[in-house]
């Protein structure tokens, strides 16, 4: 028998069980809406795919979860600082027809647009 707990015991074990049960379906969704968010390249450069991953989360649940946190995730995120950015240079906005100035770091407000053509 447990000391020190008393009567408590059974109480204690009836609060805990619900609110690990919580914390691990609530990790679960951050985890699903973490892998949905990260860029597929970041999975590539990493050697990985991310169809898979969703689904790995998904269908596998707080398993899935965990084996994403300690199997790959690391890896996947470091893939972001593994990649340089593309140089400074003037880049086509999709969908405008525009060119937009790419500063190295950031998108700047400055737009270049073409000469219609006759």
């Amino acid at each position: 028998m447990l000391t020190g707990v008393g009567g408590h015991w059974p109480f204690l074990l009836l609060l805990l069980i619900p609110l690990l049960w919580l914390a691990a379906f609530v990790y679960w969704i951050v985890a699903i809406v973490e892998v949905a968010q990260t860029p597929g390249w970041q999975f590539r450069a990493a050697g990985s795919d991310k169809t898979v991953w969703v689904l790995i989360v998904v269908l596998l649940q707080i398993i899935g979860a965990l084996i994403w946190l300690f199997a790959k995730r690391s890896a996947v995120l470091d893939a972001a600082r593994s990649i340089p950015p593309p140089p400074p240079g003037w880049y086509p906005e999709p969908g405008l027809g525009s060119l937009r100035w790419w500063d190295g770091v950031r998108w700047s407000d400055a737009r270049h647009f073409p000469p219609p053509s006759v």
